[in-house]
């Protein structure tokens, strides 16, 4: 099936700078946090933010002293003042393109204009334009309203920004046929406007289309009016589990958007769903080797093999011979954590909704195989040397603490953390550590050579590849790890800030093994194993320039890095060492 994403779809402007306002309001959190009303119309969200502690405000009045974020919406100003008089602490989210047409709408009424509102009466945004009327708005939506009218000598017409363009357009026509002075301003946000018209020009290209968002969304509503009304078959679905897959089966090309309150990853969701129609797919033998991938992938069977592919390379690269119980460790040890990790990931549902699905449906068998894989870690490590297994123990442990509160509380209070997790960028920066104990220092602490100068060199190639591998993931996974409250690498310094720091580590790995190789403190293999750095700034740059899309062929590439240095070392090495 081939998807069409639309380019204006998800959160618009003022919807994203309101979700940035709460979110930063979470992090500073010093009292009780509510939104004026629900923040945006997406139940999904809406209880992502409950469970971080985010109430919503309705008729009670909060404590003196409480955070009260007003949302995109804006609220009339009545209601503002008496949130102030009340001691709340305001943060004002409201769009700035509905406080234009707020500040449209008082000068008007202070020049004595009645203000027709072309919108719907009950939605958020309409009632606090109300308020900026002065007691003389009304609020018009069908040709019946604008027919029972009272007389007006002069009026002042404008839009709910959300609005459909066809109906203001309507709406205006008939009110300038009624009244003699009528002052207009379309104040429909381009954003909307721009949304509507590229939904209408999809539907048309397309054999079906798919609105995401929710369904008290009125502009969400107003795309799926738009696109049915093209005689397209249309879907509003709210999250990707609504789809009806062996309906979607049935067209080829299929086009979705979404509305201005829906967040990119639930869109991304839906989209690697539909991608993914195969998958639920039955009888095709030609798709056999697809699935079988997809199970090698989502089951973290291929990033274990990556994981003993690099101890591989780390092990020639020390000049030490490779051992298959070597492989195994790090194999072993690695998928053990990644199935614990994402069985315990808040945010992995958000980020990967296949995956989670996967779990979902061999739950019992990824349990049994993880469990069974970290003992074996543990009895190869034991195998090997006493110290090996103490150094796989040290390491589970430190997994294990990760997630709980090991920080006294007055340390805790100081450092703003009581976790690991807690540690800005601490995963990405622990993933790349364990992974080099594993596939740098395991196999030179268990043979007869000593550590050199080219353990230190193998250590910084694996973590390197690790900490550029995790970087990128965090990015893709950015959206919905923040909203969980994920203390990521990405989360921390940004999108843009992110990809720089992987360029320069990128740039780094290069210099590195060129450095090593150079001084004769790594074998020629360490001139090879470049085309890993090179490789991992092909990926970088071609996801950001948005040659490549998140799915599972992008993260099969991403994690085919490792098992490329696997690759490579084998053709490389003159005596094959095979483990």
């Amino acid at each position: 099936m081939k998807v069409i994403l639309a380019r204006t779809a998800g959160f618009c402007m003022g919807v994203k700078r309101a979700m940035e306002l709460v979110l930063q309001a979470i992090n500073r959190k010093s009292g009780s946090i509510y939104t004026y009303g629900p923040l945006i119309h997406n139940p999904q969200v809406l209880e992502l933010l409950e469970e971080r502690g985010i109430g919503i405000l309705k008729n009670a009045t909060p404590d003196s002293g409480s955070v009260v974020v007003i949302r995109a919406h804006g609220i009339p100003p009545q209601e503002l003042e008496l949130l102030k008089a009340a001691g709340c602490q305001i943060i004002d989210a409201t769009c700035p393109k509905v406080a234009k047409v707020h500040a449209i709408l008082r000068r008007w009424a202070q020049r004595g204009y009645d203000a027709i509102i072309v919108g719907d009466e009950d939605h958020p945004e309409v009632l606090g334009l109300m308020g900026y009327t002065e007691g003389r708005g009304r609020v018009v939506v069908t040709s019946d309203d604008v027919a029972r009218l009272p007389e007006l000598a002069r009026v002042i017409v404008v839009a709910q920004t959300t609005q459909s363009e066809d109906v203001f357009t309507r709406r205006v026509a008939e009110i300038k046929a009624r009244f003699a002075e009528v002052q207009v301003y379309n104040t429909i946000c381009d954003a909307t406007a721009n949304r509507q018209a590229e939904v209408q020009k999809l539907a048309r290209e397309v054999e079906a289309v798919v609105v995401v968002g929710g369904r008290s969304s009125g502009n969400t509503q107003r795309l799926v009016e738009i696109a049915r009304a093209t005689g397209t078959p249309t879907y509003h679905v709210e999250t990707e589990q609504e789809l009806d897959m062996e309906e979607m089966q049935q067209f080829k090309t299929v086009g979705v958007t979404a509305g201005a309150s829906t967040p990119h990853w639930l869109i991304s969701n839906v989209v690697s769903m539909l991608k993914h129609d195969w998958a639920t797919r039955h009888g095709f033998v030609a798709q056999l080797w697809q699935r079988l991938w997809r199970f090698l992938v989502k089951s973290n069977l291929y990033v274990a093999l990556g994981a003993g592919c690099l101890s591989y390379s780390s092990s020639l690269l020390q000049t030490v011979e490779p051992l298959w119980r070597y492989f195994f460790v790090a194999f072993c040890y690695i998928y053990a954590m990644h199935i614990l990790n994402n069985f315990t990931d808040a945010a992995s549902r958000l980020n990967d909704p296949v995956q989670t699905r996967f779990y979902g449906r061999h739950r019992r068998f990824l349990l049994i195989s993880g469990v069974a894989s970290g003992i074996l870690a543990l009895l190869l490590g034991l195998a090997l040397t006493p110290l090996a297994f103490v150094f796989i123990l040290i390491m589970s442990v430190l997994g294990l603490m990760y997630t709980i509160n090991i920080f006294p509380s007055r340390l805790a209070s100081l450092m703003k953390f009581h976790r690991l997790k807690e540690i800005p960028g601490s995963k990405a920066i622990f993933t790349s550590i364990a992974w080099g104990v594993l596939a740098a220092l395991i196999p030179v602490i268990c043979s007869e050579r000593s550590l050199t100068p080219a353990t230190a060199f193998a250590f910084l190639f694996v973590a390197g590849l690790v900490f550029i591998r995790s970087g990128f993931f965090e990015i893709q996974a950015l959206e919905g790890d923040r909203v969980v409250g994920k203390e990521t690498l990405a989360v921390a310094l940004g999108k843009e800030n992110t990809f720089k720091m992987l360029y320069l580590s990128t740039g780094l790995l290069l210099a590195v093994m060129a450095g090593g190789s150079l001084m004769g403190v790594l074998p020629t293999l360490g001139y090879a194993l470049l085309g890993c750095g090179a490789y991992a700034l092909g990926y970088l740059t071609l996801y950001r320039r948005g040659y490549l899309e998140s799915g599972l062929l992008l993260e099969s590439l991403v994690e085919g890095n490792m098992i490329l240095a696997g690759w490579i070392s084998f053709l490389w090495d003159p005596f094959h060492y095979i483990f």
